[in-house]
């Protein structure tokens, strides 16, 4: 028979994730934590696993409590999702309906394309330039034209490492407001750029902040995530959370690290220590690169052809790294994970190989 599939769905192109065991490789293509956790956290991890854990309903009060501790918040500011990739979807299933427009940095995070998708929303795009800059007069332009119901921004964006500065962002919020529009400001790379908007919820009720346990927490398995924001707009996207919003296992692994943040420390300083390590030896083999501000760089390798032989040949070398970008301003380049010093010389030791 012939699905009754909605027509608009049809449309959507989506990449499956690769069959491929990457856990055989080095990876630097999804930009995943690099935190090394010790046999003793390991421990104290299994004792939790008990039969009762694995036969009850998780129960998030405790982690919420948590995360909204840490930031300063009441809990009914903090919304917990399986990952922040949920919290995106929560937002514009309650605010975007067909035909309204959605505005996103473009290029940006994919998943904001393939929910404008969904829910059949009209995308206005803004544009980075060559040197991938973006003018934030831009974008307020393109708010008091097109009045979007939701304007999607992810600070640090990805796939550029590019940020928004905090001035810009409260003039955007500012419009935003103005518009009647919902402002989502995704934090995914936060602390690796230790800036937040979190401090404008209050005096702007229309921002949304997400924010993810995958990168710098180091926890990419077990999809968890959450939103910050006021609480009448989080009571909105309470409205279309499932049964349970995530698993008992993502729970307890972001209570537990949340309480070493030790390791979290250890993990940004030696993100910063291999970031500034390639950099420099970038420069001294004269690659340029763009500056990022999250846990992931861009680095230009002459052409579109030259990207997808170095992705090839490293793959070659169980290397996983990002290549063949089909934006304009991207066709140049690969795009790494910073990891860990010793998996960042390896990297250079390759690409001197390659190149």
């Amino acid at each position: 028979m012939d699905l009754p599939i909605k027509e608009h769905l049809k449309k959507i192109a989506r990449v499956e994730n690769s069959a491929e065991k990457r856990l055989d490789y080095t990876r630097l293509d999804k930009n995943e934590g690099i935190a090394v956790f010790s046999e003793k956290f390991m421990d104290i991890l299994k004792k939790e696993i008990t039969p009762e854990f694995l036969t009850a309903y998780p129960e998030i009060d405790s982690l919420q409590k948590k995360i909204a501790k840490s930031l300063g918040r009441e809990t009914d500011n903090v919304y917990v999702t399986a990952g922040s990739d949920a919290g995106i979807k929560a937002a514009f299933e309650v605010f975007v309906r067909k035909g309204d427009n959605v505005m996103l940095l473009d290029p940006t995070y994919a998943m904001f394309y393939v929910y404008a998708g969904i829910f059949e929303a009209k995308l206005v795009k803004t544009g980075f330039d060559k040197n991938l800059s973006l003018d934030a007069g831009k974008i307020i332009r393109v708010i008091e034209e097109h009045k979007p119901k939701l304007i999607c921004i992810a600070n640090p964006n990805s796939p550029t490492g590019t940020i928004i500065e905090p001035e810009e962002i409260e003039e955007i919020a500012s419009s935003s407001f103005n518009a009647g529009s919902v402002l989502l400001i995704d934090e995914a790379y936060y602390p690796f750029y230790p800036v937040s908007a979190l401090g404008l919820t209050g005096k702007y009720p229309n921002i949304i902040v997400t924010r993810t346990f995958s990168k710098a927490m180091s926890l990419a398995s077990a999809r968890l995530g959450y939103v910050a924001g006021a609480p009448e707009i989080i009571d909105a996207l309470r409205k279309v959370r499932p049964m349970y919003e995530t698993n008992a296992f993502a729970v307890k692994f972001a209570e537990i690290i949340m309480d070493n943040p030790d390791i979290i420390n250890k993990n940004l300083e030696e993100v910063k220590r291999a970031k500034k390590y390639v950099e420099s030896e970038l420069d001294n083999m004269g690659i340029p690169y763009y500056k990022s501000y999250a846990n992931f760089m861009l680095i230009d390798v002459g052409s579109y052809e030259k990207s997808v032989e170095i992705g090839k040949a490293f793959r070659v070398r169980k290397i996983l790294i990002k290549s063949a970008f089909r934006d304009d301003n991207l066709r140049r380049c690969i795009r790494i994970s910073i990891g860990s010093m010793e998996q960042m010389a390896g990297f250079m030791k390759n690409l001197k190989e390659v190149l």
